[in-house]
């Protein structure tokens, strides 16, 4: 079918199937042993960070297309105006908004509070003795301005101005310090203070939790009904009225399922520009690190010099004809953009901030992708983030911040009971929820279990042989629950089924073609397709979201999920059953030259 070549003759170099994946040109960084690892896979980038890359690029990248046209600022994987909208996609969004501006918000706040509280008095003498002079010399939003400036250009000044502190520490009523919501100071930059295992999960966690409790709110919302209301309907017409009476229903749930894209696509240019203000300031090589911070203060110059020309009169006198124009000069607006439309078609192209003050400025997600593009271009892929099933210990991190107390003004014994585990709180995490079950509730628990582990087995013994009659749906879902240990992957085999039948994708990135082949398990191979004609790449689940719940809670067994592969002639590979997709998935968009655009 297409590129998708059937047989060994598909192989690039007549290389057999035995040799696939077994070159000792690339390099294994750790992929099935994190312990092997080196201190620093990327020169510059501390591992913790990295892994927090990539976690965080698995759970945001799930559908990409390459796109034919060179992005204009030289990055591509841009979120497209056509994406697809999906309630997944859309949470995803929402807990990067989370894990971006309202963190980063959070922490400017308890930043205000820690000088507001005078425990660190020298400092907050220092701001006011600097605020009331440029007060006395009316000279305020031009200080301020210049302010950031310095913050910008001498990345130094941040910690001397700002000095650093966990924000779950900080009372935000008084200044000082409190026990973090959590019960202990496990983690440096979450709000609640929660362990983690890695830099970064507790944040991760806190998004996911904070967004669920939204959604279960708004169901909660949308599930109750007002008893006035109805009482009102029932005065007045004798009945409650039906949908179809409701002439309000479909017309406001059409325009909510329609805007619902425009809100998800808003949220996440917003989360996008966030980091790409973070990856300025902070640069990662082999990002340039100076320019993007000279390219961000210049932009404050103009209302430096603006500021300092004009009067206060001016400046209002002007203010106000902005705001008249842009609420009565519509046809002087719609004139504007018909000319330029006309004259410069790709006018809005170049005005684009991310052309212009951001360019060559990545998201997290571009700068991951460039990451693992260098890792592929020197044949050592990056291996995989570590994880692990059990959860972190109620405990202080033994590289907990040391010294807080000086730094913030406040006994350092004050600050280390704060920092300690709660001792009610580590009961309960350590606490087993069964033990306050009665022996009745437990055996309930343990025969409603038992009754859904019964049908679940019942049903993949009934698609392991309708898979063998042939039943496509059955063939997706065949081994799809997989218990015990992952499989060994990676990093150029990768166990996956395809059209039901046990196997290894091989990533072949060493022959003069780059090519991906599915080897079956007697060593057969079934197809081959070069790198180069992928034009979809698409993460897709082995089950449905209720039905990976059930089947976890009942079996405690993995739910695997897949990848569907589009080449160029819309041929299309189903490979399913997948432990490593994302790994996998990761290895496929860095491989090729493909310009890829996230859907």
């Amino acid at each position: 079918m297409g590129t998708v070549k059937d047989g060994t003759g598909g192989f690039p170099e007549n290389r057999e199937p035995s040799e696939l994946g077994d070159s000792p040109h690339v390099r294994d960084l750790g992929w099935n042993d994190p312990d092997d690892a080196s201190e620093e896979l990327v020169p510059g980038l501390p591992n913790q960070e990295l892994w927090k890359l990539l976690r965080r690029f698995n759970k945001q990248t799930y559908y990409v297309k390459a796109v034919l046209e060179d992005p204009a600022n030289g990055l591509d994987l841009e979120i497209t105006n056509d994406e697809v909208f999906t309630p997944v996609k859309f949470k995803t969004h929402l807990e990067r908004l989370y894990m971006t501006v309202f963190v980063g918000a959070f922490h400017l706040w308890k930043h205000i509070t820690r000088l507001r509280s005078w425990q660190e008095w020298r400092r907050t003498l220092t701001f006011l003795t600097a605020y009331s002079i440029a007060w006395t010399l009316d000279s305020l939003l031009v200080s301020f301005l210049a302010f950031l400036v310095v913050l910008i250009l001498f990345p130094s000044s941040r910690s001397l101005c700002f000095p650093p502190a966990p924000p779950s520490l900080i009372d935000s009523s008084t200044g000082g310090v409190k026990r973090p919501a959590a019960g202990v100071l496990g983690s440096g930059d979450s709000l609640t203070g929660a362990p983690e295992k890695y830099p970064g999960e507790a944040v991760e966690q806190e998004a996911h939790s904070a967004v669920n409790s939204v959604i279960t709110l708004a169901v909660g919302l949308a599930g109750d009904t007002n008893p006035e209301y109805i009482g009102d309907i029932k005065y007045e017409t004798g009945n409650v009225r039906s949908v179809e009476q409701d002439k309000t229903k479909k017309p406001v749930s059409d325009a909510v399922f329609q805007e619902a894209a425009t809100v998800s696509h808003f949220i996440s240019m917003i989360a996008d520009t966030y980091e790409r203000f973070g990856n300025a300031l902070n640069p990662t090589e082999p990002f340039p690190t100076r320019r993007p911070r000279v390219v961000l203060a210049s932009c404050l110059l103009p209302p430096i010099l603006i500021l300092q020309l004009l009067t206060a009169h001016a400046l209002f006198k002007a203010t106000g004809f902005v705001v008249g124009l842009v609420v009565f000069g519509d046809p002087i607006w719609r004139r504007t953009v018909d000319f330029l439309d006309r004259r410069c078609p790709d006018w809005r192209s170049r005005i684009d901030p991310r052309n212009t003050i951001f360019c060559n400025i990545p998201t997290n997600i571009q700068l991951t992708l460039t990451l693992l593009r260098i890792a592929e271009a020197n044949h050592a892929p990056l291996p995989p983030a570590p994880g692990g099933q059990k959860p972190p210990q109620m405990e202080v991190p033994p590289d907990a911040q040391t010294g807080l107390g000086e730094t913030l003004g406040i006994p350092q014994e004050q600050v280390n009971l704060a920092m300690q585990p709660d001792p009610e709180k580590k009961a309960e995490a350590e606490d087993k929820p069964q033990a306050h079950m009665t022996k009745k509730h437990n055996r309930i628990l343990n025969f409603v279990k038992g009754l859904v582990k019964g049908g679940v087995n019942t049903g993949i013994a009934a698609d392991r042989a309708t898979a063998r009659m042939g039943l496509e749906k059955a063939k997706f879902r065949a081994g799809v629950v997989r218990s015990g240990p992952r499989p060994r992957a990676g990093p150029e085999r990768f166990p996956a089924r395809f059209e039901g039948k046990k196997g290894n994708v091989v990533v072949n990135t060493l022959a003069k073609t780059p090519c991906v082949s599915w080897v079956g398990g007697g060593g057969e191979v079934k197809w081959t397709m070069d790198v180069s004609e992928m034009s979809e790449i698409q993460k897709i689940g082995g089950m449905g979201w209720k039905t990976k719940i059930a089947v976890g809670w009942a079996t405690g067994d993995e739910v695997q999920d897949g990848l569907l592969i589009r080449v160029a002639t819309s041929d299309e590979i189903h490979l399913t059953a997948m432990p490593s997709r994302d790994e996998l998935f990761n290895r496929l968009v860095a491989i090729g030259n493909q310009n890829w655009g996230e859907w």
